[in-house]
């Protein structure tokens, strides 16, 4: 239901009240690629329970499938809603032309960070697993100095 509500928010016109459309376009439809993300590690989870018959919790061994899987959805359930709010704020106070590229960048980040989480053994660094990180942290300091940067009212303002 969620994302019928969001891909028809997507085909309205935002020409009232964006500065750049275009930019409000992608960031929506990037939120739909994060939300579809957290949806099919909820499905693969569901999916694993009923395999392994654990209802609850998880078993402690970070090799297990299950364990790796329900750590991806945590992972995406702490930092999905911060991107959700940052993405779609942006665009609405006048986000520069070149911040059209950090929704695609977000979403490539928390993709990699969920392959590097459930295919790679936890107690390994791999590469997959670092891109991912560094691309989080990157993405969500750049996104939040920017809204900072767009709504500080000037001293005219105040």
């Amino acid at each position: 239901m969620f994302v019928f509500v969001v891909i028809k928010f997507a085909l309205r016109d935002f020409s009232i009240g964006v500065e750049n459309p275009a930019i409000m376009k992608i960031a929506i439809l990037c939120v739909v690629f994060l939300a579809i993300l957290q949806i099919l590690l909820g499905l693969v989870i569901s999916g694993m329970r009923r395999k392994f018959r654990c209802s609850v919790g998880a078993p402690d061994d970070p090799n297990h499938p299950l364990f790796r899987a329900r750590l991806a959805f945590s992972n995406c359930a702490e930092w999905h809603p911060i991107f959700f709010a940052l993405l779609l704020v942006l665009p609405m106070g006048g986000a520069p032309k070149w911040s059209i590229w950090l929704s695609p960048a977000v979403v490539a980040a928390r993709y990699l960070m969920v392959a590097g989480l459930v295919t790679f053994p936890p107690n390994k660094p791999n590469i997959v697993r670092v891109l991912g990180a560094v691309g989080t942290y990157l993405t969500a300091l750049l996104l939040s100095g920017l809204v900072i940067a767009t709504y500080w009212p000037t001293p005219a303002q105040i």
